[in-house]
């Protein structure tokens, strides 16, 4: 079916298109709607494997969707919609079949057609970074190359049940930065030092943690000199304020307002009424 012809190849008035190729219709759009879920782009019945992305989750400044339905208020959603041809889709997936969603299956093996649309909220920060990338692609020398390839990582998120977790030579470096930073909680320059005493690159670094424990290294870090704070809150008599040198907070009033947003409490109304147990607080 010509591009020309086809509704479903066409993004609707008023969205970005991205990238369109014989297989593929990739757009940013963002409406109003009286349906706090709205999420069909297109008629389902056309046959063709939509999968929509919600780029704006619920806050308080925004009436953003998933919200509960009113009738006397409409809703803003920004959305990125994948539309991918139904046996270009196949194609990809069948190789690895045993993986795929369960509901996912009599589709890849042509009983039956997509479910539904797909409507996700991204939260994954890996999903995150592939859907910033489709969304502002750098300057490269073939954007058609740069999204097929992107379109496939988003396949890879989206629709298998479980990561496939293999054995790599970065599993000692990782290992390494996470028991430097481990022993090195009172250094404020903890994170500055830890890509140099791996001997690698503060990017390289980044990656390592961010392939492998879905976070950034200053992440890692605060959740750990946190972690390590409350256990010192409940099981010592020390002062916040040496509890918070002890784990590397150079800052008071920085230390207690990271450490509320991550427990809801103030370290002192913690201390008095722990919301975790020691065994929780320990490091997996």
């Amino acid at each position: 079916m010509a591009l020309a012809t086809c509704d479903a190849w066409e993004a609707p008035s008023g969205a970005r298109l991205l990238y369109r190729s014989e297989h593929a219709l990739v757009y940013e759009r963002r409406f109003y709607s009286d349906d706090p879920l709205a999420a069909q782009e297109f008629d389902s019945a056309s046959g063709w494997a939509e999968f929509v992305l919600s780029l704006r989750p619920p806050d308080a400044e925004h009436l953003t969707c998933p919200r509960t339905l009113r009738s006397d208020v409409r809703y803003l959603h920004h959305h990125l919609i994948v539309r991918l041809a139904p046996d270009y889709l196949r194609g990809l997936l069948a190789p690895d079949f045993e993986r795929v969603l369960p509901e996912l299956q009599p589709f890849v093996r042509g009983e039956a057609p997509l479910p539904q649309t797909l409507y996700l909220l991204v939260s994954n920060p890996l999903l995150l970074g592939v859907v910033e990338s489709l969304l502002t692609p750098p300057p490269v020398g073939s954007l058609r190359l740069f999204y097929e390839g992107k379109l496939r990582e988003l396949i890879a998120f989206l629709c298998f049940a479980e990561p496939e977790v293999i054995a790599a030579p970065d599993d000692t470096r990782l290992r390494a930065a996470l028991e430097y930073l481990q022993s090195h909680l009172s250094d404020p320059d903890a994170l500055q030092k830890v890509s140099q005493q791996l001997c690698v690159s503060p990017r390289h670094c980044q990656r390592l943690f961010r392939v492998a424990m879905g976070c950034s290294p200053s992440e890692y870090l605060s959740d750990l000199r946190l972690r390590r704070a409350a256990m010192l809150l409940t099981s010592t008599n020390l002062s916040v304020s040496e509890i918070a040198l002890e784990v590397g907070y150079l800052s008071l009033s920085h230390f207690s307002r990271v450490f509320r947003e991550r427990f809801g409490k103030t370290p002192r109304a913690f201390r008095q009424d722990p919301t975790l147990s020691v065994e929780e607080l320990q490091v997996k």
